[in-house]
């Protein structure tokens, strides 16, 4: 299915795309998939929902039992339930191609049609953090947004110490906003907000940012990594998924190391592909 551009999108038009085209038709290459969230995956989601892993920081506790996660369903159905232009929100389940494993939900909310801005959120079953499914899905998130539906401004916030989740978006192209004082409260606690944007033009611009010729070696990678993992061997080898200490935290905070030593700009399909020495060094000099 090919989904006209944005610029081609009368306001009607818009918000039947809006309610009905999911993110990432036509990236064939990708390896995960957005369906509309229903009730037919309350079993799958319920799974995950136990986790106390997701609810870090989250302002609610983790789900024990099913009836709670239908309830967080049933949440996101009914902001999802507006008529036409009415709708300020749609919500999917992200699975993954090949075995349609439920790996999370993606959702864009609070959509002002005037200001064609929007927010997002998603969160990611805790299992399978470390293999890159929060930057795919931010990268089709952030096509769909600026390139199928022809928004400005698509936004966020995190709590401040939420370290994972600031470094996913600046790599992904997000500026700090500023702090909002006192924004969460969990267990009791005040926590400032980070909050963050990305506009259009940012991601135009990052599509066609060109890089050097570079000739880099495994060995300057190495350098990179060991500096951030002192206590692990790091060679030739290496890769996440032999290197435990080599975690998503971890991985970002390289990526970024490798930005500022190489003067190099990564997309987040390419720190998503980027999970070994060798891929790295095959990245860096492509």
């Amino acid at each position: 299915m090919v989904v006209a551009l944005s610029s081609d999108l009368s306001k009607s038009n818009f918000f039947e795309t809006f309610s009905t085209v999911p993110p990432g038709l036509g990236l064939d290459s990708n390896d995960i998939y957005f369906s509309s969230v229903s009730m037919e995956g309350l079993e799958e989601m319920h799974k995950y929902s136990i986790n106390e892993k997701l609810y870090e920081f989250f302002e609610f506790d983790a789900f024990k039992h099913q009836s709670e996660t239908a309830k967080y369903i049933e949440k996101l159905l009914q902001r999802m339930s507006g008529s036409g232009q009415d709708r300020t929100a749609s919500y999917w389940f992200v699975r993954r191609v090949s075995d349609d494993t439920l790996v999370g939900t993606a959702g864009l909310l609070n959509l002002d049609y005037g200001r064609k801005s929007i927010e997002w959120g998603y969160g990611v079953d805790p299992d399978l953090w470390g293999n890159g499914y929060v930057l795919k899905i931010q990268e089709d998130l952030k096509t769909y947004v600026f390139e199928t539906l022809g928004l400005n401004r698509l936004h966020g916030i995190t709590m401040v110490n939420n370290k994972r989740t600031i470094e996913s978006v600046v790599a992904s192209g997000a500026k700090n906003e500023g702090i909002i004082r006192d924004y969460y409260c969990k267990d009791g606690v005040f926590i400032d907000g980070w909050q963050y944007s990305i506009l259009a033009k940012d991601h135009f611009a990052e599509r066609f940012t060109s890089t050097n010729n570079l000739k880099i070696t495994a060995d300057a990678v190495i350098t990179v990594l060991a500096d951030l993992l002192p206590l692990e061997t790091i060679d030739e080898s290496s890769a996440m998924e032999n290197t435990p200490s080599w975690d998503s935290l971890t991985h970002m905070a390289l990526m970024i190391g490798l930005k500022e030593s190489f003067s190099v700009d990564f997309s987040p399909l390419d720190i998503a592909e980027a999970t070994s020495i060798k891929s790295i060094v095959d990245l860096l000099n492509r």
